[in-house]
């Protein structure tokens, strides 16, 4: 015969794997093992989730059979034995003999019973099944002196035993006397080894009067055994786990002793995509990134909206500033024509000196609209603008008062965008400084020098008037506005004396990164 067979049958498939080393898909749901075991009984446990070894087993039993006196059965009650006996050693003649009793009520109208030991359960199923000193007392209903019927497994008053033999294979029935024949028990033995047959043994005692109406008989003997089914099997196993498994089938011989003879199947289960760590790696990576491309996007959108906000401001001051330039100052500069025409054709003197400080006024009231408009349009939101813009201011400022006035500008390479409010702190700023400087210094000369210094915008203006004293420097001449308008902005103002005389005035301002947008 050849060695053990395992085919291993994954889910519903019908085409078998074989071999020693196998590796089921993720997440199967049944596997079924179809072994062919090289003896007779063999066991089997899976490495990995079984801890105790798997035997298969089934029910050999002793049977009572009640008859009438017609011959006809009418009870059976059986005593079922399975696995192995609590004295079992692998042998009869080792194996230690477990006591058991039961009892039995006769039914009525039985005047006899067979004692039945049989190994007639499934057609696979087999072993080696003993019983000896078999006892049957019997009881009335009224509690008369229990009857003798069965004594050491011989009819009392009889020395022939009173066991047949029967089944489909009657020859796996004997009797032996362990220990000899000098007054030992018998012993009725049934060694089977066919998975296709069983065998019996049968003894027929009569029932006493009076016993069958609401009797009792008592069965006391003693059994060893070991049983279990043969032959081919399959086991199953539902879902399971992922892990390294190994299948394991020992041979074992009809006494159900270890054979030394296993056959392995190492089984791998992979784990499901969903529960490894890969998947979930990769997937909170993915959420991540995904978490970051939101955050991004909403980010993106805030800074749009923003930027759309900015535009429509921008634009909104754009047209403000035109209808100022040609609505006001058109009107203003009418005003100035009329007041200086009128200046040129009356004679009277007050007359002429009122319309000519009209006239005045009108020119002041256009040169500040002018900066006004300069302030609200967008398109002059840039470092180059502002410093075209500082240039014509002092130069104006300057050629007004008859001061002298040199303004040495940086050349700007790049049309760097700048804010709204830097360039109208720093205008009016300036614009105060060097008003300033005409009005209360006494100065004949003024100097203006811009420059670029790591991303800084430095103004220093300086004259060669007589200065200010600490107290006007504290808390006249709107020096303290100046201070506020930088820090405004993140920058600086500082007054330094002179030696030779004069004031030297310095602002720096950090120019803040804008992105440009007119174009969106």
């Amino acid at each position: 015969m050849e060695g053990t067979s395992i085919e291993v049958f994954v889910g519903t498939e019908k085409k078998p794997q074989t071999g020693p080393d196998l590796k089921v898909p993720a997440g199967t749901g049944t596997l079924r093992f179809a072994v062919s075991p090289q003896s007779l009984f063999a066991r089997y446990k899976l490495q990995g989730l079984d801890e105790n070894w798997v035997q298969r087993v089934d029910n050999m039993f002793l049977r009572v059979v009640f008859f009438n006196s017609h011959g006809d059965q009418i009870q059976t009650q059986s005593f079922p034995v399975s696995g192995r006996s609590s004295g079992w050693k692998y042998s009869l003649e080792d194996s230690l003999f477990t006591p058991r009793t039961e009892t039995v009520a006769v039914p009525r109208g039985a005047v006899s019973i067979s004692l039945n030991m049989s190994t007639a359960g499934p057609s696979s199923l087999v072993g080696v099944f003993a019983i000896k000193d078999v006892n049957v007392t019997s009881t009335t209903k009224q509690g008369a002196v229990s009857k003798v019927l069965m004594s050491d497994s011989f009819i009392p008053g009889t020395q022939k035993p009173p066991w047949n033999k029967s089944g489909t294979h009657p020859s796996m029935a004997t009797r032996s006397r362990l220990g000899g024949e000098d007054g030992s028990s018998l012993v009725l033995v049934i060694v089977d080894d066919d998975i296709s047959a069983h065998a019996d043994w049968a003894a027929r005692i009569r029932i006493p009067a009076g016993v069958d109406d609401g009797g009792t008989l008592k069965l006391s003997w003693k059994e060893a055994f070991s049983s279990g089914l043969g032959g081919n099997f399959t086991a199953i196993y539902e879902r399971l786990p992922a892990g390294n498994y190994r299948f394991l089938v020992e041979d074992l011989s009809l006494t159900g002793e270890p054979l030394q003879s296993v056959t392995a199947v190492s089984l791998i289960v992979p784990r499901v995509y969903w529960k490894s760590f890969w998947f979930w790696g990769t997937t909170g990576l993915i959420l991540s990134l995904i978490s970051v491309l939101i955050g991004r996007y909403l980010v993106r959108r805030r800074i749009r909206r923003h930027l759309d906000q900015e535009r429509m401001i921008s634009e909104e001051r754009r047209r403000i500033a035109l209808d100022l330039h040609d609505d006001i100052g058109t009107r203003v500069s009418h005003i100035s024509l009329v007041a200086s025409h009128a200046d040129n054709t009356i004679q009277d003197r007050e007359a002429s000196q009122a319309f000519e400080k009209i006239s005045s006024m009108s020119r002041d009231l256009i040169g500040a609209l002018s900066e006004t408009v300069w302030m609200l349009n967008s398109n002059n939101e840039d470092l180059e603008s502002l410093v075209d813009f500082l240039y014509r201011l002092v130069n104006e400022l300057c050629r007004l008062k008859k001061i002298r006035c040199r303004v040495d500008a940086v050349f700007i390479t790049e049309n760097q965008p700048i804010s709204y409010q830097f360039r109208h702190n720093v205008s009016l700023a300036v614009k105060e400084s060097v008003n300033n400087v005409l009005k209360h210094s006494e100065a004949t000369k003024l100097d203006m020098k811009i420059e670029l210094e790591r991303n800084v915008l430095l103004i220093t203006i300086t004259d060669n008037g007589i200065g200010i004293s600490e107290e006007t420097r504290s808390f006249g001449l709107g020096l303290e506005n100046l201070n506020q308008r930088m820090k405004s902005i993140g920058g600086t103002c500082r007054f330094e004396h002179l030696e030779e005389g004069g004031l030297r005035i310095l602002f720096a301002a950090p120019l803040e990164k804008k992105p440009k947008n007119r174009n969106r």
